[in-house]
């Protein structure tokens, strides 16, 4: 059974840190012939297996939902224009004309801005942090 403590005391010798530390046998024989180090469960909160969970006893990374959107301007660009992105953002032209300010050409209408999350963080089909899937039981006697 493994139980969630909120002190910063041991509950007693018969419980182990789950910090992926060795099973004494001599100590634990029962524990140690089900696994010879406890799990490690330093920095990761505990989900319930299915749904969207990793596989039993695997570590599944953090990851939010994807987050996009775009726009664009219909003249060429300017100094204060979409000109470059950066991060999540990303700049793409937007049509074919050909149009000649002071001179310039431009092979475009317009300039577009994207925003895309996943260009920056890991995105999933739902918001979560890093997390490992276990099975909750209730000690029986």
């Amino acid at each position: 059974m493994v139980v969630a403590w909120t002190l910063v005391s041991n509950p007693s010798d018969n419980y182990l840190e789950c910090n992926g530390q060795e099973v004494d046998s001599s100590k634990y024989p029962k524990l140690y012939q089900l696994m010879h180090n406890v799990p490690d469960y330093r920095g990761v909160f505990l989900r319930g297996l299915g749904g969207n969970s990793a596989a039993l006893g695997a570590l599944q990374g953090d990851a939010i939902r994807n987050i996009t959107a775009s726009t664009y301007t219909t003249s060429p660009p300017q100094a204060a224009s979409f000109e470059w992105g950066h991060g999540a953002f990303s700049i793409f032209d937007v049509g074919a004309q050909s149009v000649e300010p002071s001179g310039a050409y431009y092979s475009y209408i317009g300039r577009g801005l994207n925003f895309d999350a996943s260009r920056v963080v890991p995105t999933a089909e739902e918001n979560r942090p890093i997390n490992k899937a276990v099975r909750y039981f209730i000690k029986a006697k």
